[in-house]
Order: structure tokens, then sequence, then C-alpha cells
């Protein structure tokens, strides 16, 4: 039977009698058939049949030969499935942050749970902390229906901050939802296996902060040229260093124990210190500090003063140890602007080189890989390629797309990372520094569609220990 969308079928559901995952679609249950770019979306409709479902709601292309199956025909199957959700579950009791962008994003989370100063839940790349419990992430963002679900799992009247990947944000993963606060850090070429184009991936960036219901505060990094484009176009609150904002930072000093600097908003200067090292690790302070004062209404000393005592993020720009003079840091950075970034910063510490490892991810976008490699000779002494999460493609593939963006005779290819890890250790001389980029928090390598457990920081631990000299 096929019918029109109808309104009447939320009338007497609950949370539990409705999903968007066909392998839990029952005889009680209605299914949601979202559009999918890589799957055909019949496919999943016969998965829910098979699985005892009667009852869906799909698109009028995706209706399939089934007269015992009622299907509720829409256009925009994912908008009714927020609508329903919202109706079903609890996600008003929350405050929302969102945080969109390249780069940037966990780090601007955990300092918003931190500079809040109260109970906040994440979601995002790293952890799925719910507060009442906490897993690994399984990506980014989660689903629709998963993210509605988490929020909703998570204490009445606490904070939640969020990081937005530009995939669940073009699949409208978000939809429905009220952001408090919505962030944009930046935009370089990732991606575009996924997106074709720079302009494809801005647009999905940009649905945060267009798609209804639109933030109730914009945060815009006016220092990239994507943020500016936001604020002109959208208009909010800005910030940037060195660069005319609402929230600005002036007379940066990097040390080792972290970076100084002057906030500078509305005439007013307020001294702050970092424990995070960098120019794009103080962006990422702004961005927290200025949505939680605008928000919250927190005074800019007391915020200032919170970040002088956060912890940091397992790996981004972590230092593992500190050992014979060499120090050995790993961090996340996986696109060409990542790890420039990253590297500038590492080389204002002065050391006496910089040994890099990297690697690039198999099945995703070829294009960034000569330029990483570019970007990793122009400011490494010595770089080691190896492997990091190859997937299904060959490592050989992989590694001859990286060869394109050599630039020196100083560069190794060694497809096992912790021989690759252990060739920079043994290389690595009193005053030098050691980056371990790619992976960062992460405790797998994907290799097929196995995850192997691997994680860069115990790798460096073994190898001390095993020198007898931890």
């Amino acid at each position: 039977m096929q019918c029109a969308w109808e309104a009447s079928v939320l009338e007497n559901l609950t949370a539990d009698q409705v999903t968007s995952d066909s392998r839990k679609a029952g005889p009680e249950k209605v299914f949601f058939a979202f559009p999918s770019w890589a799957h055909d979306v019949k496919d999943f409709v016969d998965d829910a049949i098979q699985h005892g479902c009667r009852e869906v709601v799909l698109s009028p292309q995706d209706v399939v030969d089934s007269r015992d199956v009622k299907f509720h025909v829409t256009t925009d199957v994912v908008g009714v499935f927020a609508q329903v959700l919202h109706r079903l579950l609890p996600v008003n009791n929350h405050s929302l942050w969102g945080v969109t962008g390249t780069n940037g994003k966990t780090t601007v989370t955990y300092l918003i749970r931190h500079l809040l100063g109260r109970p906040t839940a994440l979601i995002g790349s790293i952890v799925d902390d719910l507060l009442v419990e906490s897993h690994e992430a399984a990506q980014t963002t989660p689903s629709l229906e998963s993210l509605y679900r988490m929020i909703a799992a998570i204490p009445k009247n606490t904070p939640v901050a969020i990081e937005l990947s530009s995939h669940g944000l073009d699949q409208r993963r978000h939809c429905g939802l009220q952001f408090d606060a919505a962030i944009f850090t930046n935009l370089t070429s990732d991606h575009l296996d996924y997106h074709g184009d720079s302009m494809a991936y801005f647009t999905a960036k940009r649905k945060l902060f267009t798609d209804a219901p639109k933030p109730r505060c914009n945060v815009f990094n006016i220092g990239d040229p994507y943020g500016e484009r936001l604020w002109r176009e959208l208009w909010g609150v800005t910030y940037g260093v060195n660069v005319p904002a609402d929230y600005q930072a002036q007379n940066i000093q990097l040390r080792p124990e972290g970076t100084f600097f002057n906030l500078k908003h509305y005439g007013k200067c307020y001294p702050c210190r970092s424990p995070l090292l960098g120019d794009f690790n103080v962006e990422n302070a702004l961005a927290a500090i200025a949505a939680i004062h605008e928000v919250e209404g927190i005074e800019l000393e007391k915020l200032c003063q919170r970040l002088a005592t956060f912890p940091g993020v397992p790996g981004r720009l972590e230092r593992i140890i500190q050992i014979n003079g060499v120090t050995i840091f790993v961090d996340f950075a996986h696109t060409e602007d990542g790890l420039r970034r990253v590297l500038q910063t590492l080389q204002k510490l002065k050391p006496k080189k910089i040994i890099t490892v990297f690697g690039c991810g198999g099945d995703r976008d070829r294009t960034k890989r000569p330029k990483m490699m570019q970007v990793a000779c122009e400011r490494s002494s010595l770089v080691i390629a190896t492997a990091d999460n190859p997937r299904h493609e060959a490592i050989e593939d992989i590694f001859h797309d990286m060869r394109l963006g050599v630039q020196h005779r100083n560069v190794l290819f060694e497809p096992d990372r912790r021989q690759a890890i252990e060739m920079a250790l043994q290389r690595a001389q009193p005053g030098d520094i050691v980056l371990i980029a790619g992976k960062g928090h992460e405790r797998y390598q994907v290799v097929g569609d196995q995850k192997i457990p691997f994680s860069d920081q115990d790798c460096v631990r073994t190898y001390f220990e095993a020198a007898k000299v931890l």
C-alpha cells in the first residue's frame, strides 16, 4: 500500500518504536529510510521488511513492491524523522554548543567543557561522554538518531559540546537541534573524496549556521578567509589572532611551558596563559572564550584564569615524554594545514632538528598526500613516511602519492608504523623534537575492515622501557 505522509503517524509512537537503522527494524517499529549517497536505499527498505517491519517512511523513488507494508511517502525523510525525535525525546533540556571546521573542533569542545566550570557532556571524535556513561566515539558526529538519543540520555540542564563534521552536516545529522552557540574554526582542503571540491565542503560547513532552527549565537574565526566570508554573509561574533576582531589575541609569546598572550575585547586587555602550544591553539582558546562570554556572560577575567589550568586534549600536540634531551609529541594532524600549523609551532621552540613521522589514510582524499609530504619536508630535517589507517588501499599506492611531494633526500619510507616510530627515536639526538602525526588519540590501525590495536603513545613508552630508560 502506498500513501502520502500522514502526520497522524506521530500520535501513538514512543521513542522505542522508531528507527533509521534497518537492522533494528521490526514488527512494532516504524523505519525511516534516509537518502544515501553511497548505497541504494531500497536495499535498506528490503532489509527492514525482512526484519518484520510493516511501516516505512521513505522518499517516493524508494518505494518497493510489497503489499504487506504501509509506506508513508515524503520528500524530506530526515526532516520528518527529526520532527518525530524532537517530539519523543527530551532534547530541549540542554544548552548545545556546536563546533565545525577542518581543524580545532575537538580542542574547542574540550576547552568549552573546562571553561564552563561545571559538568559538561562531550560528543565528538575522541569520546562520547554523556556523564552517566562514556564510550569511545565511533565517528566524529553520530547519526541523527544516535545524536538525539545521546542528548536525551544526558542529565537535564547539562551543557553539551558537539563536534559537527562536514559529513555530518551534509547528511543533516544535526537537523532540528537548536544550538545556543555555533563556532566556525577554519577551513582547509580535506574530505574532497566525499565533497568533490572545496566549495561543496564549505557549503556543508555552512549548514550549521543556516539550517533551521538557526543558532542563537554565531562565532566565526575572522582570521580565516572562509570564516570572514561567513561573518559577512551571516553576521555574528568574531575572534582572531592579530586581526581586528571582537575577541583578539595580541603579543603572543611561545614558551616551553605554554603560550602567553593578551586578550583584547572592546578596548580592554586581559593577560592569558594557555598550557597549549601555538597560535592555532590561541585561536581555539579564543573561540571557546568568545562563545562562553557571549552566551553565559562569565567574566573574561575568570575565563582567562580557568584557561591556565586546562589539562589539554589527548593526542593534540600531546607531549608524551622528554628524555635524554629529546622531546616527543603526538598529534592528530592529518591535513596539509594541520601538519603545517603543528610544525610551525614546534619550530618556534628552536629545536636542533625536527623528525616527523606521518602517513596518509587509505580510501581517502588522495590530493592531500603530496601536499602533506611537501609540508613535512619543508619543516623537518628528517621525514619518515609510514602507514596511517591504510584501510583497503595498498600501502605502496599511498606511498606513490606521497612521493610526489618529496622535497629533499632525507625521507624514509617504512610501512610498519611501529618500526617507523622506533627509527625516529633511534635517530633523535639531544635537543631534537620527534613529531608523530596523524593518529593522535586513536588506539588502532584500520587495515581492510579490521581495527588492529595500536597506540603511538604506547609505542613510544614501550620503546624506552625496552631500552631500560624509563
